[in-house]
């Protein structure tokens, strides 16, 4: 497999995980376009790199919360865009009880706004193509939550659901999306970290699953990987088999309560793939 003839933006990608997308889609053939907000800098670098390299790369600076138009530059550069990896982002780390609506709003732009933005401007042009592959960086603060992250893991967790939508909407243009999860060591988080878990998670580690995802012939849609250390697990929900009362009598609140471990039991687990999937399940046996 390469990508040989194919366009890719990663976002976010002067340093750190992007970088190191950046350097794995290039080794394989694209021509990588190196997003960073400024103009030289780390982002001019890592092109330079890559270039040195034998790679193709080109640096575009911009925002991503100003997504269709480094789409549109792109365009315009390369006459083309087959696959986008959003990774760029950064945290505003406060609890709730003291977080402001601009901490909000900030993280919110620059991860989840600017998924949109991108997808709803490379669109047409996956549509013209006749394929195109998103691929949205998240994070274990939006599977699982985190202290301190509501916004982040508000975010990272709406790429799921916009992936979700996206999947949905694009099957039948052949334009896929999913989700990656990640976790590796960058300058941004492993100061503390000791070096013998620094090299076990290298950002290069989680790039062979990103590329995967971005290629044509991947037939992968609408999913949600974890990635770290060489290895990677798809995540799925699940739900238990639920509590079902009689209707044709009274719901009460002790009727609730007193089968309440049959709402939490895990035993005999469901697995509903997608959202008529899961309703369905929940008034099909009433009909």
């Amino acid at each position: 497999m390469d990508f040989s003839g194919q366009v890719v933006l990663v976002t976010g990608s002067s340093r750190g995980l992007g970088r190191a997308f950046a350097r794995f889609f290039a080794g394989y053939g694209a021509h990588v376009f190196v997003n960073s907000t400024s103009a030289g800098g780390s982002g001019q670098a890592t092109a330079d790199q890559i270039a040195e390299s034998g790679g193709t790369a080109t640096h575009v600076p911009g925002r991503v919360e100003d997504g269709d138009l480094l789409v549109a530059e792109i365009i315009k550069q390369a006459g083309r865009l087959d696959a986008i990896v959003h990774n760029a982002g950064f945290v505003r780390d406060k609890t709730l009880r003291k977080m402001s609506a601009v901490q909000w709003s900030e993280v919110m732009d620059v991860h989840l706004t600017a998924a949109f933005k991108m997808t709803n401007a490379a669109w047409p042009h996956f549509e013209a193509q006749g394929c195109g592959r998103l691929v949205f960086i998240s994070s274990a603060s939006g599977l699982y939550g985190n202290f301190g992250q509501g916004n982040y893991a508000a975010a990272k967790a709406g790429m799921h659901g916009l992936c979700r939508t996206i999947a949905l909407e694009g099957a039948t243009a052949n334009i896929a999306c999913n989700v990656v999860a990640p976790f590796g060591a960058t300058e941004l988080n492993s100061a503390n970290m000791p070096e013998e878990l620094k090299a076990v998670i290298r950002p290069e580690y989680i790039a062979p699953l990103v590329a995967y995802l971005a290629h044509p012939d991947c037939n992968e849609n609408g999913g949600l990987f974890e990635a770290s250390a060489g290895v990677f697990k798809k995540v799925r929900w699940e739900r238990s088999a639920g509590l079902e009362l009689d209707t044709s009598r009274p719901l009460t609140l002790d009727a609730v309560a007193d089968g309440f471990e049959e709402v939490i039991d895990f035993t005999n687990s469901e697995h509903p793939n997608e959202m008529r999937e899961s309703l369905r399940g929940m008034y099909e046996r009433r009909l």
